[in-house]
């Protein structure tokens, strides 16, 4: 089931992306480019949930469970620039993190040796 419920993220990930290059060409709608944002963004703040529950660090896994809950909330609430600078921080600060935190193998060592 797992297995399963990764191959559809990835392909509804896949669709979403090979939908936004075609729009670069083909020009879509602003409805089509709308829902093709919002999915993008659900899809993205789903990933970023999904990846905090794996942290074991508390503080770790908040940031990425309130990432990913407000990349989804944010596409239905009335949209600010004070709002939009939360959501480009909600993007990057999770990538950050996970790219500069040492894994956990790494720290037993240090705590060990």
């Amino acid at each position: 089931m797992k297995n399963l419920a990764l191959i559809i993220f990835k392909l509804a990930l896949f669709s979403v992306l090979i939908g936004k290059v075609l729009n670069w060409f083909l020009n879509f709608s602003d409805q089509v480019n709308q829902i093709l944002n919002t999915s993008m963004f659900c899809l993205l703040g789903i990933g970023y949930f999904i990846a905090g529950l794996a942290w074991t660090n508390k503080w770790l896994k908040g940031i990425f469970i309130a990432c990913g809950i407000y990349l989804i909330v944010m596409n239905f609430i009335e949209k600010n620039t004070f709002l939009t600078v939360i959501g480009i921080a909600c993007i990057l600060s999770p990538m950050l993190i996970a790219r500069f935190s040492p894994d956990e193998k790494e720290e037993n060592e240090l705590t060990e040796g």
